[in-house]
């Protein structure tokens, strides 16, 4: 993604996630309550909206832990806009306090999971072969801060 910046460190991708979340949790703590039930995006709803970065950033912390395991992630045969549609509906009913909080707790997982990998982990492309050339590093911005930056005009 154009997003992802040129990080080689894991110090320095814990310091680049974390100055984007803090932007993102400032931008989600001023949006107004009565605001969260809106339509965003389409035709999303803003709590939609944070249940979609919830779902992706727990698919991140799921890949990481098949792939620390030896395994290979499951991929779905929907595309990518079929699997957001239906993340989309299966968030639609949930109430934004809960969002809020659910997501909260997946990005603490996927943080902490980040936290636990080596440098060798993160950006060895060769170190999960089931990411196909890509390392790991990439993944984890793909999931959190790169996505946060897709969105985060949607908040606040």
């Amino acid at each position: 993604m154009s997003h992802r910046a040129s990080i080689t460190t894991k110090a320095a991708l814990i310091a680049h996630i974390d100055i984007v979340r803090r932007a993102l949790d400032d931008a989600i703590s001023m949006t107004r309550a009565d605001a969260w039930n809106e339509r965003a995006d389409g035709s999303s709803t803003r709590t939609v909206l944070l249940a979609h970065i919830e779902w992706w950033e727990r698919r991140g912390s799921y890949e990481i832990g098949v792939m620390k395991s030896g395994g290979t992630p499951h991929r779905t045969a929907e595309s990518l806009d079929q699997l957001n549609a239906r993340i989309d509906r299966e968030s639609a009913k949930r109430e934004a306090a809960e969002v809020i909080t659910s997501e909260a707790g997946a990005w603490w997982e996927l943080r902490t999971l980040v936290l636990s990998l080596s440098e060798a982990e993160l950006f060895d492309e060769r170190a999960f072969p089931a990411l196909e050339g890509e390392s790991l590093q990439q993944l984890v911005q793909q999931e959190s801060s790169a996505h946060w930056a897709d969105h985060i005009k949607h908040f606040g």
